[in-house]
């Protein structure tokens, strides 16, 4: 299974996708997050996705230089 965000990812879509990663992680096995068409990612954002990262059940596809260079500033 995939989700494919697209445009911000801030605190205020933040919630939605959490859920969304959780109701897949039910249901499916292997879920990849495709970030190829998320245009703006904010600290809560990074925050989800370090967490996701550390699961074996999910895979992170389309990460963008700028979004490595964000995640590494906080940690991963």
């Amino acid at each position: 299974m995939t989700l494919k965000p697209a445009g911000d990812l801030t605190i205020f879509e933040v919630g939605t996708l959490c859920d969304e990663l959780k109701q897949a992680a039910a249901a499916h096995p292997q879920v990849e997050l495709d970030l190829s068409e998320v245009d703006k990612l904010d600290a809560s954002a990074i925050q989800l996705l370090l967490a996701v990262r550390q699961s074996e059940q999910f895979v992170l596809t389309g990460i963008t230089e700028s979004m490595r260079a964000r995640m590494a500033d906080m940690g991963a």
